[in-house]
């Protein structure tokens, strides 16, 4: 593609060659490195590609070998810029545009957010705009590992975030966990790993530390599961020395959870009209300027459905115009009740978002014994639910200090952190 795009500022012209021995003309140009590209044979003629440059050292090759050229095409800035010579303020105009484009994408025009759950994209944004992190702020402004560490502070559901500039967009990666909000110790220091959740070890694999559990043990929440310290052993079996590590390794917790969601029979039903009205608006920066006719009266109830749609020239390249849609859609809201299919399926729909919101932070559905119980009053979901996570912190560890006596060397003493 930089390929094409050089040809195209520098120009090029088509050619078709005819005459006595064009192969020898081919011959020449490439001993006077011109470069031909291109090349087709028509007949006895020969159709070509040559850059401007190229094509004024011809004439002595074509009087050499008695040949004879036609242009047929001619392509490029040089004569775009040519033929449109009369018209300045066309050429101005075009130039105007480019310089503005230039200005625009140093500029972040769109800030998009992924992967929140809990956290809704105004609220990120809010609490963005509220540190000077807004749209139509210059890229150069944008350090992305402060934005991460500001997010991760202000919210505690936030355990991984990252931000990246794509085009004049600013994208926010986040992983949202609600339950478990700990801080991790570095890892040069010695850290103990312990249970954050009550449950049945079923899978562990220690890469660094003593393990103080095995697979198939219930443990309850808070016991040691890896030991950072680290005994060595001398031939009568007694501990000779001893140091602490910081623990390393993968372990599975399952345990069983209950759930229970209910809701009323009797529900408000909406009792639509068929009648609606679309109005249409234009957002410039920060100004929002209305163009659509205005309406005569207004609906006691409705829904409002709002469409969004940003300018942008590339995938990446957005412009701070947005064209928006908002539809009204009338109702009548009537008193209704759930049938017994209605309700379990409403029931059902509920635990189906629940476990789904569970999955997408990480926990592993294992086996579902919910139950649904329906009277003319209330619908009911209980019952429990079996899931698998990694459920391990760290923990600082109370450390030894080691007795001398006990036959440790003074010098091995220096492996023991504080």
């Amino acid at each position: 593609m930089l390929t094409n795009l050089l040809k195209f500022l520098k120009g090029y012209v088509v050619i078709r060659l005819s005459g006595y021995s064009p192969e020898r003309f081919l011959n020449l140009c490439s001993h006077h490195k011109i470069v031909l590209w291109g090349l087709r044979s028509v007949g006895a003629d020969y159709e070509m590609c040559v850059s401007i440059h190229g094509f004024l050292k011809l004439r002595p090759l074509v009087r050499k070998t008695r040949t004879k050229i036609v242009i047929l095409e001619r392509h490029g800035l040089p004569f775009w810029l040519h033929r449109y010579r009369s018209r300045k303020l066309f050429l101005g105009g075009a130039l105007l545009a480019a310089s503005l484009l230039y200005v625009l994408s140093l500029f972040i025009w769109n800030i998009h957010v992924e992967g929140n759950y809990s956290l809704s994209d105004e609220v990120i944004l809010d609490y963005l705009s509220s540190e000077g992190i807004l749209h139509g702020m210059a890229k150069r402004d944008v350090h992305g590992e402060e934005i991460e560490a500001k997010l991760r502070e202000h919210f505690q559901e936030i355990t991984w975030t990252s931000a990246e500039v794509k085009g004049t967009r600013l994208i926010i990666h986040v992983q949202e966990n609600e339950d478990v909000t700990f801080e991790e110790i570095p890892g040069e220091e010695p850290a103990d790993l312990v249970a954050s959740e009550s449950g049945k070890i079923v899978s562990m694999i220690v890469r660094s530390g003593t393990p103080a559990v095995l697979e198939g043990m219930e443990v309850e929440k808070g016991d040691l599961l890896v030991g950072s310290r680290v005994e060595v052993l001398d031939d009568a079996g007694e501990v000779a020395n001893a140091y602490y590590v910081h623990a390393d390794a993968d372990i599975l917790i399952q345990r069983s959870e209950y759930y229970e969601a209910s809701f009323p029979m009797h529900y408000e039903k909406k009792i639509y009209s068929g009648r609606k009205r679309t109005t249409y608006y234009l957002t410039i920066g920060r100004k929002r300027l209305d163009i659509s006719l205005p309406h005569r009266g207004s609906y006691e109830q409705s829904d409002a459905i709002t469409s969004e749609w940003p300018l942008k020239i590339t995938e990446n390249f957005y412009l701070p115009v947005v064209f928006g849609k908002i539809t009204e859609q009338e109702y009548t809201p009537s008193d209704a009740v759930y049938t017994k299919k209605e309700a379990t399926a409403h029931a059902k729909e509920e635990l189906s978002l629940f476990l789904e919101k569970l999955r997408i932070k990480g926990l592993q559905i294992i086996e579902n014994n919910v139950k649904i119980e329906i009277n003319s009053d209330k619908c009911t979901a209980y019952g429990t639910y079996i899931l698998e996570e990694s459920g391990v912190k760290e923990q600082a560890p109370v450390m030894e200090i080691p007795n001398q006596e006990e036959g440790t060397d003074v010098s091995d003493s220096r492996r023991i952190y504080f």
